[in-house]
């Protein structure tokens, strides 16, 4: 079988759009979206001033990080090595899209599932030219076999000069560039002015390098496309309502096995975990765009998506904490002591298996590393003792509260650690995680960051809490409980939003 892949020569490119227009048509892509386009940079200043050129396309990589993540396995490699797409089975939860290195996957909003270029390959099939190679009226465009010796793309392919976009992503893209410049391949070097669609004015990402006015011959994006973020504000509250729900049965049963008896561990807990988690799962369903084909998730599961993964660490975290509240109700402590351990377990990996979800993201080098998995651990026993602390005021439990205090007050500076070191004291590897760490420092998102998840989300809600150890007020541990949920769902949405405010292509 052969394996297909791209060769464009951009020397030859005079960015004519012929490529755009005849994929649409192929394909029958709507307004607003597109399979591939073309980007055009400018550098330097008149009359010196020089245009570049770059036909964007899907990259098939040998190893598609949007395959991984695809929870549903909609996404697949045809044997001819062309990553496809089965539209029928995507269920529009869109962390393809979070994954490509590349930004080629979007949502379409006839269907609501994604779209990507496969090559086209209903045309391959038939021994055609893709539609883009077809109309290119410079032939800048060369289709070929890779593993073909002889053909002009395995070639070019072989060649020192050929560059292909990202490769430090590990991704073995099938895409490569004839002269191409660096302003080009690498998003994160050109500056972005705002930007124009469809009569609109849409404000350049704000993790994207700014133009410098002293500097007014740098590389500048002069056309590109649009593209919206995958995952937003509902993914935040996703992140919350999770790190409560995990955190207050992992306190819980900490709480049982230190001895604490009490309608507090024994019902009030486990009911508050079992509530956050169904609406957890109500936010998932609902967030998706094609909902009603949650149970694909079930029915077609791809075992090496955290999506898949985390919904099953999703409902057993849900049948224990209904289990623990029948046992109590019923009155077999016996029952509860025999769940403590696992209720301590299963709430573990509901809690950090996103990390690593995020982690597949593999587009975006902020959600990468192991602290950000460790550091919703501990943004969750915050969350879950801070709102076990309110019921705890609320129903008068002073007995508990003290120890839940205590809980609060660790993990709440426990995250307060892992927040500062990586993204404060850590120099960044790469430019990507460099611009969206910017963006975060005295950026679009410094205010929420230093004004709520710093200093009046973290520092003060600490000092109050140490404050509460002492003098057992509970005003005082309520409002440090409602500071510290605050803070942590401002960072939520910081680290959300900022990983993905780094142009990708």
């Amino acid at each position: 079988m052969p394996n297909y892949g791209f060769a464009i020569d951009l020397r030859k490119c005079i960015g004519c759009h012929a490529c755009t227009i005849a994929c649409k048509a192929e394909h029958d892509i709507p307004i607003g979206v597109n399979r591939c386009w073309v980007k055009t940079v400018e550098k330097d200043t008149f009359p010196n001033t020089r245009r570049f050129f770059l036909p964007v396309l899907c990259n098939q990589c040998d190893d598609a990080p949007c395959m991984t993540i695809c929870p549903t396995n909609a996404l697949f490699k045809r044997r001819d090595g062309i990553v496809d797409l089965h539209g029928d089975s995507c269920i529009g939860c869109r962390a393809c899209m979070a994954a490509c290195p590349y930004d080629q996957l979007f949502i379409d909003p006839n269907t609501h599932t994604a779209e990507k270029c496969n090559f086209c390959a209903n045309r391959v099939e038939n021994e055609l030219l893709p539609a883009c190679v077809s109309v290119c009226p410079t032939e800048c465009r060369i289709f070929g076999d890779l593993d073909d010796p002889t053909s002009e793309v395995a070639r070019i392919a072989g060649r020192e000069l050929a560059s292909v976009r990202k490769p430090e992503k590990g991704t073995i893209p099938k895409v490569f560039y004839i002269g191409a410049d660096e302003s080009v391949l690498q998003p994160e070097i050109a500056t972005r002015p705002f930007m124009y669609k469809e009569g609109q004015v849409l404000l350049r990402p704000p993790g994207s390098p700014a133009p410098d006015p002293s500097r007014p011959g740098d590389a500048r994006v002069d056309y590109d496309t649009p593209h919206a973020k995958p995952w937003g504000f509902d993914m935040a509250v996703y992140l919350l309502a999770k790190g409560i729900g995990t955190g207050a049965m992992l306190v819980t049963a900490i709480l049982w096995w230190l001895g604490d008896r009490s309608a507090l561990t024994g019902l009030i807990g486990p009911a508050i975990s079992l509530t956050f988690i169904t609406g957890t799962a109500g936010i998932l369903i609902a967030d998706l765009e094609r909902p009603e084909r949650f149970y694909y998730i079930l029915a077609r599961p791809n075992w090496k998506s955290w999506i898949v993964w985390g919904t099953y660490f999703l409902a057993a975290h849900g049948a224990i904490a209904t289990l623990w509240i029948a046992a109590a109700w019923l009155g077999f402590p016996g029952v509860v002591q025999a769940l403590v351990w696992p209720a301590v377990v299963v709430s573990m990996l509901a809690t950090c298996y996103t990390g690593f979800l995020f982690a597949q993201g593999l587009a975006r080098d902020l959600w990468q590393g192991p602290h950000a998995t460790f550091d919703l651990l501990a943004q969750a026993i915050a969350e879950g003792a801070a709102v076990l602390a309110l019921a705890a005021v609320v129903t008068g439990d002073a007995g508990a509260l003290p120890r839940i205090t205590i809980a609060l007050a660790g993990a709440l500076a426990a995250h307060l650690a892992l927040l500062v070191v990586p993204n404060l004291l850590t120099r960044s590897k790469t430019r990507h995680h460099a611009l969206a760490i910017a963006a975060i420092r005295r950026g679009a998102f410094a205010r929420l960051f230093w004004g709520g998840a710093i200093v009046g989300g973290g520092l003060l809600p600490l000092a109050m809490l140490l404050t509460t150890t002492q003098t057992g007020s509970s005003p005082v541990a309520a409002s440090g409980a409602v500071l510290a949920l605050a803070g942590t769902f401002a960072w939520e949405y910081v680290w959300v939003e900022a990983g993905q405010s780094v142009p990708l292509s």
